[in-house]
């Protein structure tokens, strides 16, 4: 079906690192602006989720030049001071020339960086799989307007086919350009997609004389968080406050089977997917079966009225800093909805578990262990 889910997304460009090459001690932008003869253009970095003024440049008669170093290639952005919008581009040492368009930022191109070369050659092919993607959901959201099952069918198996063949085209990508900083940073800007194994493959082929790169450096820390939620693991120990403020403790439900379940009163998906959830806690609730769901949100009025218009009558807890949220981060969830269930001793069995399958997973949870 049509993988629906509510993404964690990063507002950067994707951008990739160049390969290895013989690089000046630093780099130069030499730029042109269409559309503005005057005003000041700014380079930023992405600082968590924000951007940061980290260089200025005065434009004169529609240009401007920008100079400084980095240490590794990586992605940067510039904006004109007073427009919307921003450019995204691998900046490495270099002469770079770039041409900008004052109405039209994300249009915008530069030349002289090898890693930005890398990324064009990704992002062209992305393109057209893109195009395809969004064909189909067209057709599919016309065909559901007017009733036409059939063709919404169709539409939806063919949506889910191109995105499966974009989905293996960026791992092939990735491995095939491991000796590119694109590599861990692609990897990163999607990491929800991949899983422990993917990460671990990508990590071996990504050269070694990126490890100080942010991107290399959240990629292992990705994978320890994985790898601590894994099936078998103790579930990783939190507290949180509930509704009325009032602590609690992941331990608090040793005993039960319970299904950790991610969500927020803004992600569609979840509460598409809350229905199941309810009609599984009404199923299993009196055999030992409980819900502790962990919101996203950051409007408490919302989320509590979630809660009572989905009838989710289980124990809830958030600290209303959406994304952010410190149980999410715990447990590395990059999508919603998202949730792990676990057995009586607090123990991983399994996770990403939704729709029919939950109910049988459940059981299979609070059968009698076999002596």
């Amino acid at each position: 079906m049509m993988k629906q889910l509510c993404f964690l997304v990063v507002i950067a460009t994707i951008i990739f690192s160049g390969c290895r090459h013989k690089e000046q001690s630093g780099y130069t932008i030499n730029g042109t602006i269409a559309g503005a003869d005057s005003g000041w253009v700014l380079l930023k970095t992405r600082d968590g989720f924000d951007l940061k003024t980290i260089d200025s440049a005065a434009i004169k008669d529609g240009k401007f030049v920008l100079n400084g170093a980095v240490t590794l290639p990586e992605m940067r952005f510039v904006t004109i001071k007073g427009k919307d919008g921003y450019f995204g581009f691998f900046i490495e040492n270099s002469a770079l020339t770039m041409t900008l368009y004052a109405d039209s930022l994300r249009q915008s191109v530069v030349t002289g960086s090898k890693t930005q070369d890398v990324l064009m050659t990704y992002k062209s092919k992305e393109k057209s799989f893109e195009q395809l993607i969004e064909n189909e959901y067209n057709k599919y959201r016309a065909a559901s307007d007017t009733g036409d099952t059939v063709s919404a069918k169709r539409a939806q198996q063919n949506f889910d086919s191109i995105q499966e063949l974009l989905n293996d085209y960026q791992k092939d990508f990735i491995l095939k350009n491991g000796n590119s900083i694109v590599a861990p940073y692609l990897t990163m800007q999607n990491a929800y997609m991949f899983n422990l194994q993917d990460l671990e493959k990508i990590d071996k082929v990504v050269d070694t004389s990126f490890s100080r790169s942010s991107y290399v450096i959240d990629l292992k820390k990705r994978i320890g968080t994985l790898m601590a939620v894994e099936p078998g693991k103790a579930a990783p120990e939190f507290t949180m406050k509930d509704t009325a403020g009032i602590p609690v403790s992941l331990s608090s439900f040793k005993g039960k089977v319970l299904l950790i379940d991610f969500w927020a009163s803004w992600c569609g998906p979840c509460r598409h997917e809350n229905p199941n959830v309810v009609a599984a806690y009404r199923q299993f609730k009196d055999k030992g079966f409980y819900v502790l769901g962990v919101s996203l949100d950051t409007d408490k009025s919302k989320w509590i009225e979630a809660i009572h218009k989905d009838g989710l009558t289980w124990t809830h807890v958030s600290d209303l800093q959406g994304w952010k949220n410190e149980v999410s981060n715990l447990y590395g969830v990059m999508a919603i909805p998202s949730n792990f269930l676990l057995d009586r001793d607090g123990k991983i069995i399994t996770a990403g578990i939704e729709g029919k399958d939950l109910p049988a997973k459940i059981a299979e949870a609070l059968a009698p262990a076999v002596k």
